[in-house]
């Protein structure tokens, strides 16, 4: 299993369009398995990374904290106490992301396919929810990396207009506009809803000087 789980490792980061094309075939059982493996490394390392920086920044602050005076020094000692419960809390959000991606990978991939049929794919739901876990893999390697997961999120998007272009059977043109609309919907919703927050906030800043 090991072996086969490089193997294709290999083929998305090396030959991803035929990789994808040799896929078409799998199993979204066999796809998900592969998934779930690389999400479990990913989650082992991130929890690693993730402790080591937060522990660093969280000991870093209350060194500051304690040469900042009498009181900053009393605030140390007791903020000190806290760390066992920071490294707690740090794993739990990196389970957590654990836990929402077991599940939220079929959640994405049917979504997408709403796109895969706009522009023309007519593979069944099942290629789509495939190439969604099978063009993880970059961001699964990487992502645990600070800085260096940009790279991997950017490396996913590409294997996935890829990957839907290749079991879809469809120009590339349409693949990237699978991939593109949506992000674009999402970020047309994100500022929307900051342009409402911002006007129900600045609304609400305005009734201040009249309340009592």
């Amino acid at each position: 299993m090991i072996e086969g789980i490089i193997e294709k490792v290999k083929g998305f980061l090396m030959n991803p369009a035929e990789s994808f094309r040799k896929t078409r075939s799998d199993s979204v059982g066999a796809a998900y398995r592969y998934f779930v493996v690389l999400l479990v490394v990913y989650t082992i390392l991130s929890a690693i990374v993730a402790v080591a920086v937060g522990m660093y920044a969280f000991n870093d602050m209350i060194a500051q904290l304690a040469q900042t005076g009498m009181l900053g020094a009393a605030l140390a000692g007791a903020f000190s106490n806290l760390g066992p419960f920071v490294a707690a809390m740090i794993v739990f959000v990196v389970y957590l992301f654990f836990f929402i991606a077991l599940f939220g990978i079929f959640i994405k991939g049917l979504a997408l396919h709403v796109f895969v049929l706009m522009f023309g794919g007519e593979k069944g739901p099942e290629q789509t929810l495939k190439t969604t876990m099978y063009a993880t893999t970059p961001f699964l390697l990487l992502g645990w990396i600070p800085y260096v997961s940009i790279i991997g999120a950017i490396w996913y998007l590409v294997l996935l207009i890829i990957g839907i272009r290749e079991t879809q059977e469809i120009d590339m043109g349409k693949a990237l506009l699978v991939v593109i609309v949506p992000i674009v919907l999402i970020l047309v919703l994100a500022l929307l809803g900051g342009i409402v927050i911002a006007a129900l906030m600045q609304g609400i800043l305005s009734m201040i000087p009249f309340v009592g």
